[in-house]
Order: C-alpha cells, then structure tokens, then sequence
C-alpha cells in the first residue's frame, strides 16, 4: 500500500447503534429487519442534510451501526439532534418493540481513509464513546463539545466533564 492511496484528515466521526437490535432480532428476526431498514432509510434521508457522509453500516445479529464523517462538529451535533428528534415523533405513538431507538457517540479526530475505509483515533473515540450515550441520547468527545459550543449549539449537555458531554433530546 503506498502513502499515497491515504489520506489524513482531522473530521467530525459520528457512530450510532441501534438499541435492542439483537433481543429483538432473536425474538421477531422478520420485525427486526423491517425495522432495520425503516431506520437505514430515516438516518440515510438525514445525514445528507448536515453535510455528513455515510462511511459504513455495520449490521448482523449483534451489531448495528453507522459509521458518518462531517465536515464540523456542529454539522455532527446538528444531524444527531435531528435524528433523536426525528426518532423521538416516529416512537411517540408506537408500541414499545416497534420502536427505533439509538445511541449516538460524536468525536472529532483524526482519521485516515485507505481503501473506502476510514481509521483513526477520531473513530475508535467515537465508537467507545457512544454506549454512555443513554437510549435516545448523543454522548459528545471532549474535542467535538468544544467546537460544537465555540459555534454556538443550541442545546447544553445535562452531564458534562473534561471529556465527553451526553445529552438526552
């Protein structure tokens, strides 16, 4: 692999996970791919809105992620209130195993795309960060809440500390 094939960028990586997935695709498999794509095709709609690029989905019986780069932390933050947002009037009326709910971790870093893939710290970061996140909620790197505040986000986080912030929208 020459240098050249990579490319080195600081960005704003957000992961989401799709909580309950694997309880409810071993209760109801056909009910949780339905929902699987319902929420594939909500977040797909979404990200091209806040500038964000799909890197990667990763989705089995175990696991099911996005994996989105955005040009800034507020783009990232943005995208990620409006998707639990989004998320939070689509669950209102539904029963409770018919419900889409996510995690979402955002951490801005650098990262290295070699083969339409992306690696990096500023990924790594963000997939760990986002399991504190509580269910409907974005849990924010350190890096990312400082730029997200110095461009002025509308919402505070309820939690904050030296390195993440976690809010519930």
């Amino acid at each position: 692999m020459s240098i050249s094939a990579e490319q080195r960028r600081l960005a704003a990586i957000m992961f989401t996970d799709m909580v309950g997935y694997s309880a409810l695709s071993q209760r109801n498999e056909a009910l949780a791919l339905e929902l699987l794509e319902e929420h594939r095709r909500i977040l797909r709609s979404i990200f091209p809105r806040f500038n964000g690029t799909e890197i990667k989905t990763i989705g089995d019986a175990f696991l099911v992620e996005f994996l989105v780069e955005f040009r800034s932390a507020l783009e990232a933050a943005q995208c990620a209130l409006e998707i639990q947002r989004t998320l939070a009037k689509r669950n209102h009326d539904v029963s409770s195993d018919h419900r889409i709910e996510l995690r979402i971790g955002i951490h801005v870093g650098d990262v290295v795309h070699r083969e339409g893939d992306v690696y990096g710290d500023g990924v790594n970061i963000a997939s760990r960060i986002q399991p504190v996140a509580g269910i409907g909620g974005i849990c924010i790197g350190g890096r990312a809440s400082r730029h997200r505040a110095s461009a002025g986000c509308e919402r505070r986080p309820q939690w904050t500390d030296d390195k993440t912030s976690r809010a519930s929208y």
